[in-house]
């Protein structure tokens, strides 16, 4: 069973993908906010993150940061799932640490499928 932890500070984004991934063998794990994400990550040691960049107290920048400095959760795939659209801030997730950038509003199957491949891109290189 896969573990995907969901950051974000808006708790409709982890209802959403909590229904995306029903019934697939994958448990979602939902933080809210950047502060209980750094925690979660570091006590349940996610397969996969998918991470909000606007919210309030810790922004997503800074558990980027965190969590690629961390060595328990350093090679943890994330996907950035923010409504930030303008390319400068894409990249920036992108060279601080991000797998992949998707933008909000989201398909959840999009999302879905974003992590699946990587799960799949983590499976192979390990």
């Amino acid at each position: 069973m896969s573990r995907v932890l969901v950051i974000d500070d808006e708790t409709v984004v982890g209802t959403i993908l909590r229904y995306a991934f029903h019934g697939q063998d994958h448990q979602v794990i939902v933080a809210d906010g950047g502060r209980a994400g750094i925690e979660i990550a570091r006590a349940e040691h996610p397969d996969v993150i998918v991470l909000d960049l606007m919210m309030p107290s810790v922004n997503g920048y800074d558990v980027l940061a965190v969590l690629r400095e961390d060595e328990g959760t350093r090679r943890v795939p994330i996907l950035v799932l923010t409504a930030v659209t303008m390319s400068k801030e894409r990249e920036r997730a992108l060279k601080n640490g991000a797998d992949m950038v998707m933008t909000k509003p989201f398909d959840p199957q999009d999302v879905a499928d974003a992590v699946y491949a990587l799960l799949a891109a983590e499976a192979t290189s390990a």
